[in-house]
């Protein structure tokens, strides 16, 4: 991977790597990014690497914007469901404040890419992320940073009680 344009890569190390083997690869079945049973998602296979969170990735067609290339919202979205993990890993639940999407190339639709998430500081309730898409040669693609806010468990557990509470999520 070359070096980065807008990212300070500086990364907070992982507070407790022992327990990364047993962290969730999955937000929720239905999650756009990750979710295995999203039939129109990215199926995202994320692994945890020290102090990262990578995955790998091949956009298709139905990701197209423009003609024979992947639509910016489809890498953004990859970007931040990629650092959602870098908050489990972190043991830090969190939601996104701000996430600021940097394409320094069009990224064809087929190509195979990488891409690498971390945690940089923080502060409080805030925690700031940073993350990178690059091909197999290390070119960098995309540079992701934001501001995620910790938020506790109940946050995601009172969101999702009326979901698995209903008889439509698991017909």
């Amino acid at each position: 991977m070359s070096e980065y344009r807008y990212l300070t890569g500086v990364i907070l190390p992982v507070p407790n790597k022992a327990i990364l083997g047993s962290m969730i690869t999955e937000h929720l079945p239905t999650c756009f990014g990750c979710g295995s049973e999203n039939p129109d998602g990215l199926h995202l296979e994320v692994h945890y690497e020290g102090d990262l969170v990578v995955v790998d990735l091949t956009f298709d067609k139905r990701h197209e914007g423009g003609p024979g290339l992947v639509h910016g919202g489809m890498s953004a979205a990859v970007l931040d469901d990629l650092i959602g993990f870098v908050m489990i890993a972190h043991q830090k639940p969190g939601v996104t404040a701000n996430l600021s999407v940097n394409y320094l190339r069009p990224v064809p639709v087929g190509m195979h890419l990488q891409a690498e998430a971390w945690m940089t500081r923080i502060e409080g309730r805030k925690m700031f992320a940073e993350a990178v898409a690059f091909d197999d040669h290390g070119t960098n693609y995309l540079e992701a940073s934001g501001l995620f806010l910790s938020v506790g468990m109940e946050h995601f557990q009172d969101a999702l009680k009326p979901i698995y509470e209903s008889d439509e999520y698991y017909p």
